[in-house]
């Protein structure tokens, strides 16, 4: 039958279709596209499903950035709060339950938007219907990105005004190869509102675990969407004139019906800052501010300040043009020693990009105050002048000032872009600058630093001092013996109590046994440090020594050859004592280099490929003694080059890297591989190390990169030598340290599909 009367006879059977009450569409779509497809007078595109599972592995790559895209899609439909339940997930084969308040979808929106390849929405509406938020998503990334992370979705949406809610279930594993596109549906149903408004995505049967490291690393990739401050809270009535609220996201694991939160933003972020400082100006112009300090064991305290111009000192003076403003800003010190393992990286980048004193006038942001690089306080100025010796830039500040203006005192410039310079802005100013100078210079003289430059007869005080006199006055305050006996509820200076001042002193005398052990761990680190540094002076004289034997070694070993050449297993032990000395030549070499180059200071753009190889080069014949096979590194892309490092760096991550690996699969009996990936994104280079070790213990991701943490036998009599110099508990501890010192991130990550353990590193790329 040729192609018209083919095309005839399916018209007939189009027609048939269209005439039935209860028509199939999906026969009518199949029959239409045949005969588009017999039609030899045009050509058109086709669309192959399979091209769902490509989409989905090459435009989303990690499945943090999968879910991150979806938290995205929620901040664009103006949510304030979007939820994310992991359940059973530690392995693959779990459900992810992403769920927000935003506006939700209608037919037309599901039809169109989610459901439409390539939607051109985000094109035609780049900002939010509600709270006219820029949108955060990249044009129709989410849909992939629930393909990218689970085989099943299931989608429940409802808007304020619908009677009911929207299901469609999609099963990405119809999508398959050699299958149209057009001929894959997905029913719609109507069922009950599960609430007035938003969007439930369920995704099941993960492609991959997810450990807790993982999670907090999608909260990393979506903080420029977070306020990091919550304003005040707002009236009802000003909810309903669409004053954005801010976006915040919360990470739960569900394992057994047993619930844990995985992320807090106050522990994310806030309670890394080293004060938290808060202002505000009373009915009657009376300036406050406080300090409050738990790191520095600072109570809150509050103090008055007074509009005196110059006049530091002033405390009375009043504010008559911005009674009823309140500020509040998170100070930050960039010490690593103030933060948790893995954090200051993260809250460090955070600040630098996001960090700043923003301005809301009746609840609406006002730009560009508390941009990158905007200094409308002048706090930038004064650091950079050094008479105010406590660092006090903006980006070491979170922070926002709230501005009731009924009376439009502070007035906008024509272009909408900040306030028109008049005395009420004059005077805002003065107040929140000299409020957090004040706070950030009695933080430094709380740590016990010179605070201006100017003082004289300074001399730093030992914190450990610090805490034996305190403890010393509130005991010596409180010694009465017939003080409360009788009464401990007895008031004592007619503000506390005897138990009160108690509990006061077993704080302090806690604190004080606190800063002691973890002195003593500093101690036990930097004596290990100083011991391992001796002892890489000493290798690297070793190893310059023995240069000088191998050239012996050689030539002793060709005259052996030739000498029992005619005796066959003495011949093959000489050809085996070869083998291990070029074996150990290469060691020797590559370890020689390495020290020598740590001679020469300068850094140099590392390329992935080039610190691989050689490493591969120099374990190859370990690796056949210990049976284990190193599976072909996989390189994706070219130029994977790292910004300046320097070149010993390496050997140091990737020997570390190695040993641990090489000891979790002796501890497995399993037959060992190791597997090396590198490549690259947008900001980053990485590499992937993987081997199929006993794997490393749930919860313990982080612990081990802690000094002193092992899993090894170091510390017992009965290791060896050679396991006891691997088992210290400061090789990963090492390892971060180089890396973040590059701002750059190592982790747990996924495991890789056939390993237990995958270490990833990612390192800015030149």
């Amino acid at each position: 039958m040729d192609n018209v009367n083919k095309i005839s006879e399916i018209k007939k059977r189009l027609s048939e279709e269209i005439a039935k009450p209860n028509s199939d569409n999906n026969l009518i779509i199949s029959l239409s596209n045949e005969i588009a497809t017999l039609d030899e007078s045009v050509v058109r595109f086709s669309v192959d499903a399979g091209i769902i599972n490509r989409l989905g592995k090459e435009l989303v790559g990690k499945q943090e950035t999968a879910v991150s895209e979806l938290i995205k899609n929620a901040y664009d439909a103006d949510a304030t709060i979007v939820d994310l339940m992991f359940e059973n997930a530690w392995n693959k084969g779990g459900t992810l339950t992403i769920e927000d308040n935003g506006h939700g979808m209608n037919r037309e929106q599901l039809v169109n938007g989610f459901m439409r390849l390539s939607s051109s929405d985000k094109i035609h509406n780049p900002v939010s219907d509600k709270y006219k938020r820029q949108k955060a998503g990249k044009k129709g990334i989410g849909r992939f990105a629930t393909q990218r992370l689970g085989k099943k979705l299931t989608i429940i949406t409802q808007t304020k005004h619908s009677q009911e809610a929207l299901k469609v279930i999609v099963n990405w594993e119809e999508f398959a190869t050699d299958k149209n596109l057009l001929a894959i549906s997905n029913s719609v149903d109507l069922v009950p509102k599960v609430r007035d408004y938003g969007t439930t995505l369920i995704i099941e049967e993960l492609r991959e675990g997810w450990s807790d490291n993982m999670i907090k690393r999608v909260y990393r990739y979506t903080s420029e969407l977070l306020q990091p401050f919550p304003l005040s809270k707002k009236k009802e009535e000003e909810k309903e004139n669409s004053i954005d609220e801010g976006f915040k996201s919360n990470y739960y694991r569900n394992d057994n019906g047993f619930k844990t939160a995985i992320v807090d933003e106050e522990k994310a972020i806030f309670s890394h800052a080293l004060a938290e400082i808060e202002g505000h100006v009373s009915e009657d112009g009376q300036g406050h501010w406080s300090l409050k300090s738990d790191k520095l064991s600072f109570p809150k305290e509050i103090y008055l300040i007074g509009n005196g111009g110059k006049d530091k000192d002033d405390t009375t003076t009043p504010f008559n043009l911005i009674k009823g403003v309140h500020f509040k800003a998170y100070y930050f010190l960039f010490d690593a020693k103030l933060f948790a393992p893995g954090t200051f990286t993260f809250i460090k980048e955070l600040l630098y990009e996001k960090g700043g004193i923003r301005l809301y006038r009746n609840g609406f942001r006002v730009l560009p105050y508390g941009e990158e690089s905007d200094d409308w306080l002048g706090l930038d100025k004064s650091n950079n002048r050094n008479i105010i010796l406590a660092q006090h830039p903006n980006r070491n500040f979170f922070g926002f000032v709230e501005l009731n203006d009924l009376g439009e005192n502070f007035e906008e410039t024509s272009s909408r872009e900040g306030l028109v310079e008049n005395e009420y802005l004059n005077e805002l100013v003065n107040f929140v600058y000299r409020s957090l100078t004040s706070a950030v210079m009695k933080i430094h003289a709380l740590r016990g630093r010179k605070v201006t430059a100017g003082q004289k007869g300074y001399k730093k005080e030992d914190p450990s001092d610090k805490v034996d006199t305190a403890i010393q006055k509130i005991e010596a305050l409180f010694k009465d013996p017939d003080a409360d006996d009788k009464n401990p509820e007895q008031k004592i200076s007619g503000r506390i109590t005897s138990d009160e001042a108690n509990q006061i002193i077993l704080d302090l005398k806690q604190a004080r046994e606190e800063e002691k052990s973890q002195k003593q761990e500093l101690i036990d680190e930097n004596n290990m440090l100083r011991i391992l540094a001796g002892l890489g002076l000493v290798i690297g004289e070793f190893v310059h020594e023995v240069q000088r034997f191998l050239p012996g070694f050689d030539a002793d070993i060709r005259f052996l050859k030739n000498a029992v050449k005619d005796y066959k297993e003495v011949y093959e032990r000489t050809e085996l004592l070869e083998t291990n000395v070029r074996s150990f030549s290469a060691y020797t070499s590559y370890f020689d280099k390495t020290i020598s180059r740590n001679v020469h200071r300068e850094l140099e753009p590392i390329e992935l490929r080039d610190v691989v190889r050689n490493f591969e080069i120099v374990i190859t014949n370990d690796l056949k003694r210990a049976s284990i096979e190193l599976v072909p590194t996989k390189y994706e892309g070219y130029d994977l080059f790292t910004i300046p490092m320097h070149p010993s760096e390496w050997a140091s991550i990737l020997f570390n890297l190695y040993t641990n690996s090489k000891k979790a699969i002796k501890r497995s009996t399993a037959d060992g591989k190791i597997f090396i990936r590198c490549g690259k994104d947008d900001k980053y280079v990485f590499l992937e190390f993987s081997d199929n070790g006993n794997g490393i213990i749930k919860g313990t991701e982080e612990l081990i990169f802690m000094p002193f943490y092992t899993t090894s036998t170091a510390s017992n009599h009965t290791a060896d030598d050679a396991t006891a110099l691997t088992g210290t508990g400061l090789g990963l501890k090492i390892v971060r340290d180089i890396i973040e010192f590059y701002n750059g991130e190592i982790y747990v990550s996924s495991p890789t599909d056939g390993y237990t353990t995958t270490f990833r590193i990612e390192i800015p790329k030149k």
